[in-house]
């Protein structure tokens, strides 16, 4: 293991990942110019290579043998060996060849180590070269940057991405899922490194958000035969993976690595989540493999670990010192009990409301069955002319306990099992569950080798993302919803009383959408006064709708009635909970606290003094005097202007990010409540596109998410046209009102 006994006359906090025994590579921009360049890192610290390679007329670098070379992405571009460090990616450096490497780094620690024994051959420390950063404020100033004014970048331009299948308790898990305990590793497996092309250009570095997919979904999960439907994925997943960049000469088409050159061309490693999507993973895998599934995202940490930084911490595969059955000659490596690193890895998810993130697992590196050295020849094997910056990944990597499971997909077995979040961070998360990820989720990987006692730590600092709600064009969004729940559990066959422009039966609508739950909608024709007769009035004894009815099949089939939307969606909310099922409130409780008070401003704040029994009232016994339209006027905008001063002041907030009324990333019961009131508002002819923006902006965000598409009004069976024109005269504002058919069909519901 490597020692920690050097010392470095920067502060350095032995937590820290990046220590005098590391010093990765990556691509910054800092003040004043914001260019990217070429730098590495110590403690809290970016250490500008292109600075350094211009002290003293390159006098720094100077033995180190830069070689002239093509820059990849300008292929009619050479770079001479002065310029290595002035490029925009790491792919100069990463092709130079492996010993000029390995003396950079070396020359970066004779930089920052405490001098003891006169490295320069007697010269005082004060006059030695190495010492300049030390005692040169100029230099000092310009080549080190606090990490708290840098931006990070993609380390290289990516030619080409391959993401292998290489932890065998990983490739175990999966198999037993889809193909039984008998058959869980396929016979090809322990022969080779399986792999797939993946797509160079969505990966991202660290920080980058992660727009939820859309795309082609079993429409029946247990009938492939049933077709597909069209949406956004529900089954969002992370995959923990270390990858590595290739480095060395580029190799010519038909030129292979063998194993004994494998390290020479493995530049450095960097943390990976490869994003996936597992339910449009599952219906498009068949015959080929995952394409869009896995196409959309791909996140690195910015800082590449090079092989020599974590040589100290080589170890067996924690499947054993040996491989059986032995692979072939090629793909035989005989330091394989020294062919993996013992690298300690991390994931945390932060959910939204969360004070801090949760660790779901701990895993290591070492868990892997083939090694890098073994992926990168047998890509090459065919003659594949691998190119520095080809950036190969490891696979999902798992351990074979339950704390250490690379995905939610095995984590939560196949969405069977809940994972647990909250535990440690706020009262108000505890028994917060995930069976997949949701909108607001950041997922924050973390990985470091060394650490322990008498050791210095070598790390990736972290890899993090956040999954953004699904975007679409709602000019051809044929609006997606899976297959409704027909088994409800304890109450079955509900049916919903309800009118298509009730702004209240909207309300629960929209809670059945969330909840996926199937019903039967039957019409109450208001305009006709039938929610006064007799038989209705069994049902709600205000004349009033909705009404939702039910069977309870504990109770022998007992009917079961509910009135009053706020009464009904907080029954829904309970009773059908879990990641199977929307959420209608926000994970906290001052969050769902402030949900029920944007509630309570619309349901007994604006909608009873609007309603037209009571305008009709209100008129009659003024003897006309006072205008129903100014009276319903003066309460909307009353209510209107109250909603807009609470969301403005969550919006402005730094802690809410997301569109929706209670700033998250998920529509709430809130927006429930909110968006029927903007639509009575306007069939009022109250004008708020000016007065109130952040109403705007919400019912923007509503417009484009299903379980408001599908309970809109006018897609509702007893509405008597399909509306195109309801709102503004603006594409976003029209959305409610237009994407719930095609070609002018509305939706039908049972």
């Amino acid at each position: 293991m490597a020692s920690s006994s050097a010392k470095s006359w920067i502060k350095i906090d032995p937590n820290n990942d990046f220590s005098l025994e590391n010093f990765p590579f990556g691509i910054c921009s800092f003040p004043p110019t914001n260019l990217p360049r070429c730098c590495s890192r110590i403690g809290d610290y970016a250490i500008d290579l292109s600075i350094l390679a211009k002290y003293k007329n390159g006098a720094l670098f100077a033995d180190v043998g830069f070689e002239t070379i093509h820059e990849p992405e300008k292929s009619l571009h050479m770079v001479p060996p002065t310029s290595v460090f002035q490029c925009e990616t790491l792919n100069a450096f990463m092709q130079q060849p492996k010993i000029t490497r390995v003396k950079v780094r070396s020359i970066l620690q004779k930089l920052f180590r405490i001098i003891e024994d006169n490295d320069d051959g007697g010269k005082e420390e004060e006059e030695s070269l190495f010492a300049c950063l030390r005692y040169d404020e100029a230099l000092r100033s310009a080549a080190l940057i606090p990490m708290t004014q840098v931006t990070m970048h993609l380390p290289a331009h990516i030619g080409d991405y391959t993401d292998f299948y290489s932890s065998k308790d990983h490739a175990t898990n999966v198999g037993i899922m889809f193909r039984g305990k008998e058959h869980a590793l396929n016979p090809n497996w322990l022969h080779l490194p399986v792999g797939y092309h993946g797509r160079a250009s969505s990966v991202f570095v660290s920080g980058t958000d992660v727009i939820r997919p859309y795309g082609q979904l079993q429409k029946d999960v247990a009938d492939p035969k049933s077709g597909s439907v069209y949406g956004p994925s529900r089954m969002l997943d992370f995959e923990l993976e270390v990858a590595f960049f290739v480095g060395g000469r580029p190799r010519e088409h038909g030129e292979v690595i063998s194993m004994e050159e494998a390290d020479d061309h493995i530049f450095g490693f960097c943390l990976m989540n490869d994003w996936s999507a597992r339910d449009i993973q599952k219906w498009e895998y068949v015959p080929l493999g995952p394409f869009g599934s896995k196409n959309f995202a791909t996140s690195i940490s910015p800082w590449v670990v090079t092989l020599e930084a974590l040589e100290p911490f080589r170890c067996a595969s924690s499947s054993g010192v040996t491989q059986n059955p032995t692979p072939l000659e090629y793909l035989y490596d005989p330091s394989y009990d020294r062919s993996m690193f013992d690298i300690h890895l991390m994931i945390q998810i932060e959910g939204e409301g969360m004070l801090i993130p949760e660790t779901v697992s701990i895993s290591n590196f070492n868990h892997l069955y083939w090694s890098a050295r073994q992926q990168l020849v047998h890509h090459s094997i065919t003659g594949c002319n691998m190119r520095p910056g080809d950036l190969l990944g490891s696979g999902t990597i798992s351990g074979p306990t339950p704390d250490s499971l690379g995905s939610m997909l095995e984590l939560s077995w196949k969405g069977t099992r809940k994972v647990k979040l909250g535990a440690g961070a706020s009262p108000s998360l505890a028994g917060h569950t995930r069976t997949f990820l949701r909108d607001g989720d950041a997922v924050i990987m973390k990985g470091f080798a060394g650490g322990g006692s008498g050791q210095c730590r070598v790390g990736f600092g972290e890899c993090i993302g956040t999954v953004l709600p699904a975007k679409t064009n709602p000019k051809v969004l044929q609006y997606w919803h899976p297959a409704h729940k027909t088994d409800t559990g304890r109450y079955s066959n509900f049916k919903l009383y309800n009118y298509w422009r009730s702004t209240s039966s909207w309300r629960v609508r929209i809670a059945l959408a969330a909840k996926n739950i199937k019903y039967e909608y039957i019409a109450i024709p208001l305009l006709e006064g039938k929610q006064k007769d007799a038989i209705h009035k069994q049902r709600n004894s205000m004349a009033q709708i909705p009404v939702l009815e039910f069977e309870d099949n504990e109770e022998s089939g007992k009917l079961i009635r509910l009135t009053q939307s706020v009464a009904i969606i907080e029954f829904i909310d309970e009773i059908f909970s879990g990641d199977e099922y929307g959420n209608i409130f926000p994970a906290d409780k001052l969050s769902r606290a402030f949900a029920r008070e944007l509630v309570e401003i619309v349901n007994s704040g604006i909608q009873p003094l609007q309603n037209l029994s009571l305008l009709d009232k209100v008129a009659a016994d003024s003897n006309s005097t006072i205008s129903k339209v100014k009276f319903a006027h003066y309460v909307i905008e009353n209510g209107l202007e109250a909603l807009e001063s609470l969301i403005e002041k969550v919006h402005r907030s730094k802690t809410s990010l997301g569109p929706f009324a209670c700033g998250g990333f998920d529509p709430t019961i809130a927006d429930f409540f909110i968006v029927p009131q903007l639509y009575n508002a306007r069939k009022y002819g109250v004008d708020f596109t000016k007065k109130f923006p952040c109403l705007i902006n919400v019912e923007k965000a509503c417009s484009r998410h299903p379980w408001f598409t599908e309970s809109h009004p006018d897609a509702q069976p007893d509405s008597p046209t399909f509306a195109t024109t309801t709102g503004p005269d603006d594409d976003d504002s029209r959305i409610l009102a237009t994407n719930n058919g095609i070609n002018g069909k509305r939706k039908q519901y049972v």
